[in-house]
């Protein structure tokens, strides 16, 4: 029977990474009888790599309401392509990392339910977990860098209280595809650079699908998503409560404060939990935690290192924070200084033009003289 490999993320475990490597990959792994489709329609600000994403279609495709009718329809149209490519490849790989926050609200999972009911083909639904504190940290970071929402305000402390819809506990959330796919078609892998096959996501990727990586295969070596430093990501979040803030400036602060992250120097070394606070935040998710190594990770220890410890609790008035805005503000002074001086010499040509106007057309005709000859 074909297989329909589904890859769900977690959100943060370099799904990009894995997608672009699917696209950049696609002759081989078509000789390989795999097939990674890329869909025609687009949905505003997610990557067209992300193909699964019309399983959770809520996000708009052209109308500013959410239309249930379009996105059934996008939904079967996607499906009918699926099942023409299972008429030459044995296995189709999808992958969005929505569905593991919004598979189930959206009703992306019961679609994917009655598609497999007709018993046209298998799945195999493939999972990489990070600690729920490392994920959440990772998540927020993300929230705050990217600005315009009202979320991205939040500090910290409050991310941790309100969590939109971050999904943490990750045997409650599995149970509930299992319930859909059944237990042994969900593969889960640590999210754990050591534990990578071959030390690299694409390669451990691609053993989760059957798959073993030769030569030839293009793996992107340019980061796609620089997290920002603990200290760029609060004066960003500071910066994503100015009132006004448009587009534009969102975007040009997030520029710079991602080329400060680009050096990173001790921020490694910080916690956003001292080790008290992190240890009864896992508590909570422990003997999930345990259950997942029983019924998912058979013949493995333990899923995440539960040592628990910190070096230094992050806060706000660290010599690193004094550093990043000042560099950050520099580089904003700099950047308006040249485009002043931009301004300033367009100025004085205009000024010349017009108090020159013989001059200035004389100029331009032996201008037009020298491209015709």
């Amino acid at each position: 029977m074909k297989t329909l490999y589904l890859h769900i993320g977690t959100p943060k475990t370099a799904t990009t990474a894995i997608q672009f490597f699917c696209r950049d990959n696609q002759e081989l792994l078509n000789r390989q009888g795999y097939f990674y489709p890329v869909f025609e329609w687009k949905y505003p600000n997610v990557l067209r790599t992300r193909n699964a994403h019309f399983l959770v279609g809520d996000t708009y495709l052209s109308r500013e309401e959410r239309s249930l009718e379009e996105e059934e329809k996008v939904f079967q149209e996607a499906f009918g392509q699926i099942y023409e490519a299972f008429e030459q490849y044995d296995g189709v790989i999808l992958s969005d990392e929505s569905m593991w926050n919004h598979g189930f609200r959206i009703n992306g999972w019961n679609r994917l339910k009655k598609e497999l009911e007709k018993n046209i083909f298998t799945i195999k639904v493939i999972v990489y977990l990070r600690r729920q504190d490392e994920f959440t940290y990772s998540w927020w970071n993300q929230v705050v860098k990217e600005g315009m929402k009202k979320t991205s305000s939040f500090t910290w402390k409050e991310m941790l209280e309100k969590l939109p819809v971050v999904q943490l506990d990750y045997y409650g959330t599995l149970e509930k595809i299992a319930a859909v796919v059944g237990k042994e078609n969900i593969t889960v892998r640590k999210f754990d650079r050591a534990s990578f096959v071959g030390q690299a996501i694409q390669a451990d990727f691609a053993d989760a699908v059957g798959l073993e990586l030769s030569e030839g295969y293009q793996i992107e070596s340019k980061v796609e998503n620089i997290s920002l430093t603990k200290s760029s990501n609060e004066i960003k979040r500071l910066l994503n409560c100015l009132p006004g803030l448009d587009k534009k400036r969102n975007d040009l602060f997030r520029e710079y404060l991602s080329g400060i992250s680009m050096n990173p120097r001790n921020d490694r070394q910080y916690s956003m939990l001292s080790e008290p606070e992190l240890r009864e935040f896992m508590s909570k998710y422990e003997e999930g935690n345990r259950r997942i190594v029983e019924e998912y990770l058979k013949g493995q220890d333990k899923l995440f290192d539960d040592s628990y410890q910190v070096e230094k609790k992050w806060e706000s008035g660290n010599s690193l924070m004094v550093e990043d805005a000042v560099t950050f503000f520099g580089m904003v002074t700099l950047s308006l200084l040249k485009k002043n001086e931009e301004l300033e010499h367009q100025i004085t040509t205009l000024r010349y033009k017009l108090n020159h106007p013989f001059q200035t057309v004389g100029n331009r005709i032996k201008n037009s003289r020298k491209k015709a000859q």
